[in-house]
C-alpha cells in the first residue's frame, strides 16, 4: 500500500524495521577523556560481619533469659515479668559481648590468610577537569596517558576492623 506521495504506508512497513531514529552504538568522539593508569599491591582478606555476631548473641541472650525465668521458682517480691526483664538486660549484654569476642577471634584467625595481590586502577575523567589531571598519589601527570610511581604496598595489619 502506498499513500498519495508514492511512499509506503506506515502499516505496510516490515515489523522488524525500526520506525524511529536508531541509537548510535559508536562512542561519542567529540568529548575527550583522560585515562590515568596506576598499579600497586593491596591486601585482601575476609572479615566477619560483627553486627551479625551481635544480633545472634543478643538472640541467644533472650532465649537464655526466658529459660532462666521459668527454671527457678518465683519470688514473692518480684513478678515473672520483672524477673524476665532483669535477666533480659543482663543476658543480652553478656551474650552479645561473648558473641563479639568470638567474632574478634574469628577475625584474627582469618587475618593469617591475608594475601597481597597486584591491582590495576584505571581512572577515566573528562579532559580538562582537575580529577583528570591528578595522579592517584596526588602528583600531576605531564602526559595525558603517563602514570606516576605505583602506590606503596598496604601493611598487613591495616584494613577494616
Amino acid at each position: 500500500m502506498t499513500d498519495a506521495t508514492g511512499q509506503p504506508a506506515p502499516e505496510a512497513q516490515h515489523p522488524s524495521e525500526p520506525t524511529g531514529p536508531t541509537p548510535s552504538t559508536e562512542p561519542d568522539t567529540d568529548t575527550e577523556v583522560a585515562t590515568v593508569y596506576s598499579s600497586g599491591s593491596v591486601s585482601v582478606r575476609r572479615s566477619p560481619r560483627y553486627w551479625r555476631f551481635l544480633v545472634i548473641g543478643a538472640f541467644v541472650g533472650v532465649i537464655a533469659a526466658l529459660i532462666l525465668t521459668f527454671t527457678f521458682p518465683g519470688s514473692a517480691d518480684y513478678s515473672l515479668t520483672q524477673v524476665f526483664g532483669f535477666l533480659l538486660l543482663v543476658c543480652v549484654v553478656v551474650f552479645g559481648a561473648i558473641a563479639l569476642v568470638v567474632g574478634l577471634l574469628i577475625d584474627r584467625s582469618m587475618a593469617r590468610r591475608t594475601r597481597i595481590v597486584a591491582a590495576d586502577r584505571v581512572d577515566v575523567h573528562p579532559a580538562g577537569t582537575p580529577a583528570a589531571d591528578a595522579e592517584p598519589n596526588g602528583s600531576v601527570s605531564a602526559e595525558p596517558g603517563e602514570s606516576g610511581p605505583p602506590n606503596p604496598p598496604i601493611a598487613e595489619g591495616s584494613g577494616r576492623s
